[in-house]
């Protein structure tokens, strides 16, 4: 019998225990939402990361895209150009070798060295 008594006393201190459980006073929902702070954290740390690398990309874009419109323009101009009279006739006279009715070409031949030394 000593023994059942003992079996109940632990029994009965094993039921104090259990009933002096109390949850606001227990460490387990501290934890749980550490825990679930520590998601959110991670989350949205992944989820800001993911945003800057976007913006990053339409920073270049812009850029890109900045850099492009330049580069038309320049064309635009580079092509306003060669459709101008003035243009025409300078390649006309540069490359092709034409002259306008009424004028001569000269040409120039340039010296022999054999004839400078003499």
């Amino acid at each position: 019998m000593v023994n059942s008594n003992f079996s109940d006393r632990e029994f009965s201190q094993d039921a104090k225990r259990r009933k002096n459980f109390n949850l606001s006073r227990s460490k387990l929902p501290v934890i749980i939402i550490a825990l679930f702070m520590l998601y959110i954290s991670f989350s949205l740390g992944s989820r800001f990361d993911q945003l800057y690398g976007m913006q990053r990309n339409l920073d270049a874009m812009q850029t890109e895209i900045q850099d492009l419109h330049n580069k038309n323009a320049e064309l635009y101009e580079q092509l306003e150009r060669m459709q101008s009279n003035d243009y025409i006739e300078q390649v006309a006279r540069e490359k092709l070798g034409l002259v306008k009715p009424g004028e001569a070409r000269i040409v120039t031949i340039p010296a022999d060295e054999n004839e400078l030394k003499d």
